[in-house]
């Protein structure tokens, strides 16, 4: 058996103990219904809630605010972050706001964006901006500091431009770093949406998580909490194939491939 199998078959026997334990649980204890349902009785209102017809337009919502703001996001820090690792001084201007704002809870801030722009998408795509610019640039700063002296000596020799630098030795240097932002990017992107919509929607994941709540729904709380699960496991899977490919010559890709 080759390692894809094994590693499937690894996962296939945790997902087949959890789901008996859950079983067992639930046996065991009596829970009720509305508390917490047997996983057959879950997946039976799995399937009904997924059949709704307006299923398609909350999972829809989420993914684009998460879309959007994730790329939005990115581009931002890796801007910002450049910028302030070439220019210490806009670092010392800038930083200090940045840092404020990061440290304030977004369950705070949320609301805030709710006022400013509506219960629509934008307030949840503006928190999403928030929580991934913050990673990304932070890393972006990492990564184009880690070039060796050695490295920019020798540049220096050969009389390389800024834009040689950049292509050649910035770029390559700061990618590991890069990746590990977008990969923990991938998770806040998502919390920052949920944020954004448990706080105030009209639609999506976080709406039906509220929403159940609040019909003691105990169902529907599940499904949207598997799906925002689903939906960080895909994101997560797509940013690592993503450095495996574009780290594929570094040491940090040895064990893995």
């Amino acid at each position: 058996m080759n390692r894809l199998g094994r590693k499937t078959l690894l996962v296939s026997i945790t997902l087949l103990v959890f789901i008996g334990l859950w079983q067992a649980y639930v046996s065991a204890f009596k829970v009720p219904v509305q508390i917490l349902p047997g996983p057959a009785l879950f997946v039976s209102k799995f399937v009904g809630i997924m059949s709704m017809s307006n299923m398609g337009t909350h999972i829809g919502i989420t993914l684009y605010e998460i879309f959007i703001g994730f790329v939005i996001g990115c581009v931002c820090g890796l801007l910002f972050g450049y910028l302030l690792a070439k220019y210490p001084v806009l670092e010392r201007m800038f930083n200090p706001y940045i840092v404020l704002i990061q440290i304030a809870p977004k369950i705070s801030i949320a609301p805030l964006f709710l006022l400013w722009f509506g219960l629509g998408a934008t307030s949840k795509v503006a928190l999403v901006i928030l929580v991934v610019f913050f990673p990304i640039m932070v890393n972006t700063i990492v990564g184009m500091r880690s070039v060796e002296k050695n490295m920019q000596d020798l540049l220096h020799i050969l009389r390389a431009n800024r834009w040689q630098r950049f292509w050649s030795v910035e770029i390559p240097y700061s990618l590991p770093s890069i990746m590990s932002g977008v990969k923990v990017s991938t998770t806040y992107a998502i919390t920052g949406a949920v944020i954004g919509e448990m706080i105030g929607a009209k639609a999506g994941l976080g709406y039906l998580v509220i929403l159940g709540s609040e019909t003691y729904d105990i169902n529907m709380i599940l499904t949207a909490v598997l799906l925002l699960s689903l939906i960080g496991l895909i994101l997560y899977v797509l940013s690592n194939q993503l450095e495996k490919k574009l780290l594929r010559w570094h040491e940090s890709q040895e064990v893995i491939m």
